[in-house]
């Protein structure tokens, strides 16, 4: 009974931030507080109703490239280290039996069990891949903590140093934002060239 409480506690809290959506983007516009925006940072990347993306870029412009980036990346580890803890208390015999039963699934999660670090990075790395979605996939399969916590804030360097940068300097120096983005594809392609070899051996 209390999981399922908090599985309703959790999607009420989304549909809260959903409604009010606006109102929090004209906050955070306007109040400088860092500890309430750490906090506004950390929400939003535990109940995902607005894109990230845009959350960093709003950071990069109020705080500047690099408190912003710090800021949002202290925030999405913090809440990926959460919700990896109540998915994993709340839902991982249940969901690795499902996992079991599929055998696509099952290979899968087996190769990423025997390389978690290099997996969670890759997948930290690739922007088309929801971030809550590894958050739930790691704590369901029971990566371990530390490997996961310490590939996930690793893989997020790139990214959110991205859009924070954007956000700050895109309307102010538009040649360094596009050299920015040439910088971030070529560590996308490097990452993938180092760790997608190693991780076909597993």
């Amino acid at each position: 009974m209390r999981k399922w409480l908090t599985v309703i506690l959790y999607v009420s809290c989304i549909i809260l931030a959903f409604i009010y959506r606006y109102d929090i983007l004209a906050w955070l516009k306007e109040d400088h507080n860092l500890f309430l925006s750490m906090l506004a940072a950390t929400v939003l990347a535990l109940f995902p109703v607005l894109p990230y993306k845009l959350i960093i870029g709003l950071f990069g412009y109020a705080y500047g490239s690099l408190a912003g980036a710090v800021i949002c990346w202290t925030a999405t580890t913090l809440a990926a280290a959460i919700v990896y803890g109540l998915v994993k208390y709340m839902f991982q015999s249940k969901s690795m039996t499902y996992l079991k039963s599929i055998s696509a699934l099952d290979k899968f999660t087996g190769a990423v069990q025997r390389r978690p670090f290099a997996s969670v990075v890759l997948a930290r790395l690739a922007p088309v891949i929801p971030q809550m979605a590894v958050n739930i996939y790691a704590g369901a399969a029971g990566l371990p903590f530390w490997s996961y916590l310490a590939a996930t804030g690793i893989g997020k360097i790139p990214g959110i140093t991205l859009y924070a940068f954007l956000g700050g300097q895109m309307f102010q120096h538009p040649r360094s934002a596009a050299i920015a983005v040439i910088l971030y594809v070529a560590v996308l392609a490097a990452a993938g060239f180092t760790l997608c070899p190693r991780s076909a051996k597993i």
